[in-house]
């Protein structure tokens, strides 16, 4: 391959991953075309992009964007996962087919927000929850305590009106 091809390619990948800041890094093996286009389905699903990147070219245009240290992860037949859903929609996706296919799908590291990862560690991000469930524990967390006190002012005015029933009941039946 000649150095201009290459300086190409590595120009190609620097203006795609250049505006994110994360992304995940996996070993490829032998995919068949069906389990090639699930998986970038299932990607672009989740607003990830996947990559197959010639390893040296890579370690070029990821060095020259900043994003030292993730060049090291390259190693074999590898592909970048990046994109809008960044490292945590991409190591979800990735890791279950680690699991479905090893043969053909490794996590080998990643980036996210300027740190390097392992891929211990790419596949504990995958454990955590996506947004919208996050966002709905943060309510839930914060309409607990609103509820208990709305439960006991219900239950203060419950009691009050029982004692005002009680006493209009007594005078009632008094006359």
């Amino acid at each position: 391959m000649s150095k201009r091809l290459k300086r190409l390619m590595a120009e190609e990948l620097k203006g795609r991953v250049a505006e994110h800041d994360s992304c995940v890094i996996v070993g490829v093996g032998p995919l068949t075309v069906e389990n090639a286009t699930e998986l970038r389905s299932e990607l672009r699903d989740k607003g990830v992009r996947l990559t197959m990147i010639k390893n040296r070219v890579a370690r070029h245009a990821l060095a020259d964007i900043g994003w030292d240290g993730v060049g090291e992860l390259l190693s074999g037949p590898s592909a970048l996962a990046y994109g809008e859903g960044g490292a945590l929609a991409a190591s979800k996706v990735l890791v279950d087919w680690e699991k479905k296919a090893p043969e053909a799908i490794l996590i080998q590291g990643g980036l996210l927000e300027g740190r390097v990862l392992d891929k211990s560690a790419v596949r504990q991000l995958a454990t955590i929850p996506d947004k919208p469930v996050l966002y709905s524990m943060l309510a839930a967390a914060v309409a607990a305590p609103v509820t208990q006190v709305a439960t006991v002012i219900g239950d203060i005015l419950a009691g009050v009106a029982r004692a005002v029933g009680a006493v209009a009941e007594k005078q009632g039946g008094g006359e």
